[in-house]
């Protein structure tokens, strides 16, 4: 099923990847003007046309099945892609499950522009999107971030 979680209404929301054109009609009645992709294309291709109808950037980050972990640097760049897309309006991020990598980045969000700390953020986003399932490893990373 494709669903679509608000982490803060009409600003970002996370789910996973669009792979039909039905799925990118549901992001547009959504409202969602911008999407973040942090998967591969070949892990998971998206539709025809998804650059005509938002504005659309692609960084992927490594998730359990990669044979690294994702660095500071990686996920810092992704913060700046998001915020570069929000200046259109609200953005769509995702990964294929929206488990790992896409909760990752709406939490590394959450901490900078809401100013939560790691667990106040990861207790938000498993309210509001219940399959957010970042590794251990992950979030270490992401506490490494939020100290720097």
């Amino acid at each position: 099923m494709f669903r679509v979680s608000w982490v803060l209404i009409d600003a970002l929301a996370v789910g996973p990847a669009p792979r039909a054109q039905h799925h990118l009609d549901r992001l547009e009645s959504e409202g969602v003007k911008a999407v973040l992709s942090l998967a591969s294309a070949e892990e998971a291709p998206l539709p025809f046309g998804i650059e005509k109808r938002f504005v659309w950037r692609r960084q992927v980050l490594p998730d359990h099945r990669s044979e690294r972990l994702v660095n500071p640097d990686e996920l810092a760049h992704a913060l700046i892609l998001l915020g570069g897309l929000r200046e259109n309006g609200p953005v769509f991020v995702h990964c294929v499950a929206a488990m790992e990598r896409s909760p990752l980045v709406c939490l590394a969000w959450l901490m900078r522009e809401r100013h939560l700390t790691c667990e106040q953020a990861l207790d938000y986003l498993m309210q509001v999107h219940p399959g957010t399932n970042p590794l251990p490893t992950q979030l270490a990373v992401l506490r490494s971030i939020s100290q720097g």
